[in-house]
């Protein structure tokens, strides 16, 4: 998408429904109405559902999803996150991208969008399904004063912000499956990767990107038992920019009012409380082992703390766990 056409989009994106002539918006853009047409037809290509209503101009649906940079910033209500954002048709990483641009001459707060990554991917470097125009693929760029240690606490803020969001803009209400995983009605509906460059020296963190993938478009077959979507759940779509806002919004207010003063028993709170498989018996996952063990919760760091057949209470710090598969008697 071009400067043109991200304009033309911001101008029907906030007069979504209602129909705006084409010398309305050459006017505001100082452009030809020539040019508005070929701006329009070239969204509409790319999957943007736009109507031209002859002699009268063009309207966007309600529903059209197409993030648009300038939207997402003006309803931004934070002082750091978002501060500059970059919004992009196809990459293959959000998070790669960032680290390739020299994360430490960039704005704290900087934070890369696309529409499509052609090599997402999660936890152990494992695939993230990201196709175009389905999905919030988001990384932000973070600075912190922590110690490395604390790094997950990022990841356990991130979780929750996506939580809120999701209830707050969608309705829906997510669960969180310890660490990185949120959950609607049993599926997958977002994977969270936080990386952190750390200095050896000091031992002290240089900078953490943060990446969220959310699912807001239709999910292919072959993952469908196990991944959801917001238009799967609620069956409507448009919720992209307003998703990705919130999802800004959520996570700097406990970025700064709670994570960086200290405060880190309102977040892992309110981490807890969404927390699925609490007094469940699970599947352990930790390097070449596994083991069963119920889950009882998670520590002061964020770790999850199991009690295995033994009856050894555990603190798990790093691996996965997996529901128990059901055994019919």
């Amino acid at each position: 998408m071009d400067m043109l056409q991200e304009k033309v989009l911001y101008i029907l994106e906030k007069n979504k429904g209602k129909v705006v002539t084409g010398g309305e918006i050459s006017r505001q853009l100082g452009v030809s109405r020539n040019a508005v047409w070929k701006a329009i037809n070239s969204l509409k290509k790319s999957g943007n559902k736009i109507e031209s209503l002859s002699n009268r101009g063009y309207r966007v649906a309600f529903d059209n999803d197409s993030l648009c940079r300038q939207i997402i910033q003006e309803m931004l209500t934070t002082e750091r996150l978002g501060s500059t954002i970059e919004l992009l048709e196809t990459i293959h990483s959000t998070n790669t991208y960032i680290k390739e641009q020299d994360p430490g001459k960039l704005q704290e707060g900087h934070v890369v969008l696309a529409d499509e990554q052609t090599g997402g991917r999660g936890r152990l470097n494992r695939p993230f399904f990201s196709p175009k125009g389905s999905g919030i693929y988001l990384s932000v760029l973070l600075k912190p004063v922590l110690s490395p240690e604390k790094t997950r606490l990022l990841t356990i803020c991130a979780a929750v912000a996506v939580s809120k969001a999701l209830q707050s803009v969608c309705g829906l209400t997510p669960r969180i499956k310890w660490v990185n995983d949120i959950f609607v009605e049993g599926k997958k509906i977002c994977g969270i990767l936080t990386e952190a460059s750390i200095s050896a020296e000091m031992q002290s963190l240089n900078y953490v990107i943060v990446g969220i993938g959310i699912n807001t478009g239709e999910i292919p077959e072959e993952v469908e038992e196990i991944a959801t979507s917001v238009l799967e759940v609620t069956g409507k779509k448009g919720f992209r920019n307003r998703l990705a806002v919130e999802v800004l919004n959520q996570l700097e207010k406990i970025y700064l009012e709670d994570l960086l003063p200290g405060n880190e028993s309102e977040i892992l709170s309110a981490y807890s409380e969404r927390l699925i498989y609490i007094k469940e018996k699970v599947l352990v996952k930790m390097y070449d082992d596994s083991f069963e063990a119920t889950v009882l919760g998670i520590d002061g760091t964020g770790s999850l703390i199991v009690k295995n057949d033994e009856g050894q209470v555990l603190h798990i710090n790093t691996g996965e766990i997996f529901a128990k598969p059901q055994v019919d008697i």
